[in-house]
């Protein structure tokens, strides 16, 4: 017979496991292990915490990938994969345009 986890981490790990469609399975080190599929979802996409630019506000990974398949030549030009000034300019735009307008 299993039990139910009723901790704070088993509430967590019920959450996002709703939310994302996946059961995850955490490891040792405190990152996420690899989704498990499961039903339904939101939408919602797990990411790992450390491709969060908290200086920009965004995460980097989730935005190379939706300007590939979206905007091949700018996520060119911009190169997000480089610390740049081209890429410091981009940023700092997004992040201003996100400010103004939401």
């Amino acid at each position: 017979m299993t039990t139910t986890d009723t901790t704070e981490k088993g509430l967590e790990s019920l959450i996002v496991s709703t939310m994302a469609g996946a059961l995850v399975r955490g490891s040792v080190d405190g990152s996420l292990g690899e989704p498990v599929a499961l039903y339904g979802g939101t939408g919602w996409i797990l990411v790992h915490w450390q491709d969060y630019n908290r200086e920009y506000a965004v995460d980097l990974v989730q935005l190379q990938a939706f300007l590939d398949a979206t905007q091949p030549a700018v996520a060119a030009a911009v190169d997000l994969a480089h610390d740049s000034p081209t890429r410091r300019k981009f940023l700092a735009r997004l992040q201003g345009e996100i400010s103004k307008r939401g």
